[in-house]
């Protein structure tokens, strides 16, 4: 005999870019708000329609009757409700699009910054520049229209079937075939619209990344004579991206044709059938004449929601990226503190948890002791400085002073760490500006004081305007050399007692390097410092070297 288990179906996880768009708190109450809304303004317009039928079947039909004025006030009353719920469910929805994207821009800087430019390595800036400026005008529409409109769009939907119901049953029966239809067409356009969308977003992404690319590295540009080459390429994703646009749009174009050759279908259907069946004198003018007025309430919201689904597949894969960021792994964050003096470091096969990354490093580096990290080129080190500045996850055991890495609070422990960078970046701006990075409340002799202990005082001094010297884009008025010991000086007046010192003379000559690893030996005296290089350790300091599996 032989038994058969019912095999367990796995229920389908949500969807990222579902779960991504439903984030934001507090949509339930001003959706169920719209909602009730909706009913009261559909129930609003069906005492209207009905009412403005007696009246008009009164006048019509023999023998003629004025209108009764309580029909007339009901009337009114009922389109003073449609009108003032319909102005009601606009606002609220405007108020709940305004919270949903500005909660969706604040949740995307905080990831941001909580990532850091370590994590985000693989990411173009350009996309994140783009699905930063994209969020409201591609998210907007989608709280503001889509979400409110399916709950509208079924209420109304429902009471003008169910009014109809009660006035006319066989004009209700065609609603019941004719509505369902009208939804299926509007799904199977959907896919084709899905479709359509994502690859203008795709095209759109692409062409805003190339574009800023330009931008940025024009001079390079211009120098190589590649100029016209890259303007080639613009036009190119620049037609490309049209002509996604225009196929969006066709899809866009055909889905509302759809929409209203149902209805107009639909609307025609009834009028003629009510119209057969008055001349044969088999129904009575006032409730058929409210049931086709009703016809257009039961279609109108389905026709707008229709309109509106283009604006949930704009919103889709921005949703997406957004969900993708979440996915990013960051570094770990716990409660505890440090110990107040300068670090002591110990690792054990420790390494950053980065893909490529599969040397590891095992050694201790004492309380103020300055150590040089050292091993071949791609191997992990600079990915180590960024695990142990807690931008990225590590493997192994790294530990603070006896404390677990990851148990030390990340915002805490980022005042005692500063990172010196193989190409540091600054600030389009003063001097002062880029120093006062690290140290906001700093006076003008603090200032002058950590510029002399990385010997750039006489290079600013010689600047016009000297600390309000503009620095221009990257720090162009500056050389490789100046620029690295600006950074050391700023790294300096932040007060961190553990240096991370990445390639810092990568770009200098022997005789520069080793005036600037004098220098730091002299500024970092009393911190602990990790240095990465490929040169020789300076004089004094200690070498740890990573070891490849």
């Amino acid at each position: 005999m032989v038994s058969i288990t019912p095999r367990m179906t796995r229920p389908r996880p949500p969807d990222p870019a579902r779960r991504a768009l439903s984030a934001p708190p507090g949509l339930g109450r001003p959706l169920a708000l719209s909602a009730a809304l909706s009913l009261l303004g559909a129930l609003g317009t069906a005492l209207a329609f009905v009412l403005a039928a007696r009246i008009i079947a009164g006048v019509l039909t023999p023998p003629a009757r004025l209108p009764d004025i309580g029909e007339v006030l009901g009337a009114a009353l009922g389109l003073g409700v449609r009108a003032l719920t319909g102005a009601a469910r606009e606002a609220l929805s405007a108020r709940l699009a305004t919270h949903a994207t500005a909660w969706q821009r604040d949740r995307l800087t905080a990831r941001l910054l909580a990532l850091g430019p370590v994590a985000l390595a693989g990411r173009r800036a350009a996309d994140l520049v783009t699905l930063s400026s994209d969020l409201g005008p591609r998210l907007a529409p989608y709280y503001a229209r889509f979400l409110p409109g399916r709950a509208h769009a079924a209420i109304c939907a429902l009471v003008a079937l169910g009014v109809t119901a009660l006035l006319d049953p066989a004009t209700a029966a065609l609603l019941v075939v004719t509505g369902p239809l009208t939804v299926v067409f509007l799904y199977l356009v959907g896919l084709a619209t899905h479709a359509a969308t994502q690859a203008q977003w795709t095209r759109h992404t692409r062409l805003a990344g190339r574009l800023l690319t330009l931008t940025r590295h024009l001079p390079t540009l211009h120098a190589f004579g590649a100029v016209p080459t890259y303007r080639d390429v613009l036009v190119r994703s620049a037609g490309a991206h049209r002509e996604a646009t225009l196929r969006v749009l066709r899809v866009a174009f055909l889905s509302g044709f759809v929409m209203e050759f149902a209805a107009t279908l639909a609307t025609a259907l009834v009028a003629v059938w009510i119209g057969v069946r008055l001349f044969g004198g088999e129904a009575t003018l006032a409730p058929t004449l409210a049931a086709l007025m009703l016809v257009p309430e039961f279609f109108g919201p389905l026709r707008q929601l229709g309109a509106d689904r283009h604006a949930a597949l704009d919103a889709e894969p921005l949703a997406r990226d957004l969900a993708a960021l979440d996915a990013v792994p960051g570094g770990p964050d716990g409660t505890r503190g440090a110990p107040p003096d300068a670090p002591e470091l110990t690792f054990r096969g420790a390494r950053a948890d980065l893909p490529g990354v599969t040397a590891t490093l095992t050694g201790t580096v004492a309380s103020g002791e300055h150590v040089a990290l050292r091993g071949p080129s791609g191997v992990g080190k600079s990915a180590l400085l960024h695990a142990l500045g807690k931008y990225v996850a590590h493997t192994g055991q790294v530990s603070v002073g006896g404390v677990p890495l990851d148990d030390l609070n990340a915002d805490r422990w980022a005042r005692r760490v500063a990172l010196v960078p193989q190409a540091p970046r600054l600030l389009a701006a003063s001097v002062r500006d880029n120093l006062r990075l690290a140290a906001p409340d700093a006076d003008d002799g603090t200032l002058w004081t950590a510029l002399r202990e990385v010997g750039l005082d006489g290079v600013i001094a010689a600047l016009p305007g000297t600390l309000d010297a503009p620095l221009g884009e990257g720090g162009t008025r500056l050389s490789g050399g100046e620029t690295a010991r600006l950074a050391l000086a700023r790294a300096l007046l932040s007060g961190a007692d553990l240096l991370l010192l990445d390639e810092v003379t990568a770009h200098l000559d022997g005789d520069t390097a080793r005036d600037l690893h004098a220098l730091i030996g002299r500024a970092a005296r009393g911190r602990t410092a990790l240095l990465v290089t490929h040169r020789d350790p300076p004089p004094g300091w200690r070498t740890l070297t990573l070891e490849a599996p």
